[in-house]
């Protein structure tokens, strides 16, 4: 009966903390992007762009790097790597969502404009009328726009992540071969 406890994996409840906990600093650091270029005058012309879809596979990758060198052992499946990442990333999407309704919103109110003449430009919207427009570019559809994109990059991004590090079968086989002698 303590076989089959001991067969279970460690690592299965820290990668819940460590999902919430990288994709809670994942979230953050692409608020700090966002704010940056705010700051420097360069503000964003959309709910997520590719300052932030960069921002995000590094965070993702630093995470994942940090949530690998927590383990015993430092070793790690693609599987458990991908969902690490994966989870994380969106755990970020939403933060970062919920934080582009507050900046649509209340910090950089010309955002919406923005967005307003972006979509006005677009040939697909010609037949719109101002007040569709103007309903796409609310700050909740904002904000949603932004959470399904970088939740979509984050499946991408994650395998990017997952590939690098994952421990190769060459790794895994090595440790079990050091282990027995």
């Amino acid at each position: 009966m303590e076989e089959t406890k001991s067969n279970k994996p460690k690592t299965s409840g820290k990668m819940w903390k460590g999902i919430l906990k990288y994709g809670i600093l994942i979230g953050l650091g692409l608020i700090i992007i966002v704010l940056i270029r705010f700051w420097i005058n360069k503000p964003i012309a959309y709910p997520i762009g590719y300052s932030e879809y960069v921002s995000l596979l590094i965070f993702m990758f630093i995470g994942g790097l940090l949530y690998k060198k927590g383990l015993e052992e430092s070793r790690i499946t693609f599987k458990k790597s991908y969902f690490m990442a994966l989870g994380s990333g969106i755990i970020g999407s939403i933060i970062y969502g919920m934080f582009i309704y507050l900046y649509s919103q209340y910090i950089d109110v010309d955002f919406q404009e923005r967005c307003f003449d972006i979509q006005r430009a677009v040939k697909a919207n010609a037949q719109l009328t101002n007040e569709q427009i103007k309903s796409m570019v609310s700050p909740s559809s904002i904000a949603l726009t932004a959470i399904l994109f970088a939740s979509f990059m984050s499946i991408l991004w994650g395998l990017v992540v997952a590939l690098f590090l994952r421990n190769t079968k060459k790794d895994n086989k090595a440790k079990e071969i050091e282990n027995l002698d």
